[in-house]
């Protein structure tokens, strides 16, 4: 089981809160940051011959025979194919060469077979990070992603339009399996040949900016649509080699000579590596976590956005409960949302991550109940103080840090460091991409894999911990980035999110309109004494 009973590597994470799952020496490459990866080829002869092995070790040989791929569909081609039917599939010559002759129901019965191995590989290997995977074909928008590499303006997987190679070393070479001409499997002889009268070896050509071989060309790969297939064939001419071509073989119920596929890894869920206690609600707790902003007016703010951890305690109260996140808001912003969806609000990863997917009534609920909860307490620092959500001069000043006309809550003009690094959690997508003028096409400005999804360059899919990057001058985090903050005197959101893409939005004076309970939304809170929420003092702050 060469491909299969393999140790996985364990890839390093910026923020431990997100493990990471390295599919690499599974034959596999990461399309959507660490949830979805592709097989790096077309699923190959010699990977089903492992499958079939399986299925007459375990299940007899009538499913094994039940299985098998269809050689004679080589008939179906011009010219001598027997030496096809008799040997591409049983030869060892053609082990590494594209698997062709299944039906759909077969390609979906390996995926089956693949997820099984590995889950339970997975569930009894105590250092591996993943709990559970899916195994399956892509959809046909997860295909062209995959294809594209990373450059949405591509018409083929490689770089530019051309179908041949124009670089001095291989100058003339085809970069992909298709067909010239009518008839014209293997091309003009010499050095402009493609070296294939019909498939090539699954890592044949050059791969992708993914580095994924033959999206284009070779065999057209089954999709999860019905029929459907992308990228064309050995047998396919220029245009359905393109990433959003027509598709050939559309309505294809037969295995055919033509027709193979490469199998997506979604991760469903990670292990927990090390339980986290749960916190207790204390005096101390609650004024470790604020900070003075000093002033004429002076207030209390504190020093992160509310963490799930803090929230849970505040659902605990059974007559909270219906000021729980909406988890299911997860799906429309994200297209791989399973587990974010299933584990934000209660697994230990994400404990230290702001809650969000709440609304301003339940925010509003938690700052009375943390108010009543802490004046409570016996042994306490202040007297008489209230919880509630900052208003938005009070929100403004605690973000500048005594900077006046600061744009952002470091202090400087710009949203990276001297070093190139990000200074906040937001979605760089703007600056995300480079101009290639030479071929007048959008390429990553670093690298293909820092800049694969324009969402994690900063190290973080979607939210980090609340303490993440560094604190403005009054040791406040995260005033801009991470989640956008509600605000006590109107229905806007402060300081931008996770997902805001234009750096103005993470601007101290900016504000985006607040529209219910979002995955970009939290909360943080201000402390005031009752005299002071009385009489409103916060409304305005001097300086400001």
């Amino acid at each position: 089981m060469k491909y299969v009973f393999i140790l996985l590597l364990i890839c390093n994470n910026c923020f431990a809160q997100e493990p990471k799952a390295d599919f690499e020496i599974l034959n596999c490459k990461p399309i959507k940051a660490n949830f979805l990866w592709a097989a790096k080829t077309e699923l190959t002869n010699i990977q089903y011959l492992e499958y079939l092995h399986y299925i007459k070790k375990n299940n007899g040989m009538k499913a094994h025979d039940k299985m098998l791929p269809d050689t004679a569909v080589w008939r179906n081609n011009l010219g001598n194919v027997e030496p096809y039917v008799n040997y591409y599939f049983q030869h060892p010559a053609y082990r590494h060469y594209p698997l062709v002759g299944i039906t759909k129901e077969q390609a979906e019965s390996y995926c089956e077979w693949l997820e099984m191995i590995l889950n339970d590989k997975f569930s009894n290997d105590p250092k591996h990070p993943v709990q559970k995977i899916n195994v399956r074909l892509p959809t046909e928008a997860e295909w062209e992603l995959a294809a594209r590499g990373g450059n949405p303006n591509a018409i083929f997987p490689w770089k530019g339009e051309e179908m041949r190679r124009t670089d001095k070393k291989f100058k003339g070479q085809i970069k992909a399996n298709y067909v010239r001409g009518r008839g014209e499997y293997m091309g003009v002889a010499g050095n402009l040949n493609d070296n294939a009268d019909v498939t090539a070896p699954a890592e044949s050509y050059w791969p992708n900016a993914y580095g994924l071989y033959n999206m284009s060309g070779n065999v057209a790969e089954m999709v999860s649509e019905d029929g459907r297939t992308k990228g064309g064939s050995w047998g396919s001419r220029a245009p359905f080699l393109e990433i959003d071509g027509k598709d050939e073989y559309a309505g294809f119920t037969e295995a055919s000579s033509k027709i193979g596929f490469r199998y997506f890894v979604e991760v469903v869920d990670f292990k927990t590596v090390k339980p986290k206690k749960e916190i207790e609600l204390t005096a101390k707790l609650i004024e470790s976590m604020l900070t003075e902003i000093p002033g004429d007016n002076s207030f209390l703010i504190s020093k992160y956005e509310v963490s799930n951890q803090l929230y849970n305690l505040f659902l605990k109260n059974k007559s909270n409960t219906k000021y729980a996140s909406d988890q299911s808001l997860w799906i429309t912003e994200m297209d791989y949302p399973s587990i974010i969806e299933n584990d934000y609000t209660s697994h230990p990863d994400y404990s230290n991550h702001p809650v969000v997917n709440i609304t301003k009534e339940g925010a509003q609920a938690f700052c009375k109940w943390l108010s009543e909860e802490y004046n409570k307490f016996p042994k306490r620092k202040y007297e008489n103080y209230t919880f509630r959500l900052p208003k938005e001069k009070e929100w403004e000043h605690a973000a500048r840090g005594g900077l006046e006309g600061s744009l952002y809550p470091w202090g400087g003009p710009y949203i990276r460091n001297a070093q190139g690094c990000m200074l906040c959690n937001y979605k760089p997508s703007k600056d995300r991409w480079i101009l290639d003028t030479e071929n007048a096409y959008l390429i990553p400005g670093i690298s293909d894999s820092e800049l694969r999804d324009a969402a994690a360059q900063d190290g973080l899919l979607i939210t980090g911990p609340v303490n993440s990057y560094h604190p403005n001058s009054r040791g406040v985090y995260c005033m801009s980035g991470n989640v956008a903050e509600m605000i006590a005197d109107s229905n806007i959101t402060k300081g931008g999110s996770w997902g805001s893409d234009n750096p103005y939005h993470l601007q101290i004076t900016s504000s985006e309109t607040h529209k219910g309970a979002s995955p970009y939304i939290g909360f943080r809170f201000v402390a005031i004494t009752k005299h002071e929420m009385e009489t409103g003092l916060h409304i305005e702050s001097k300086g400001e």
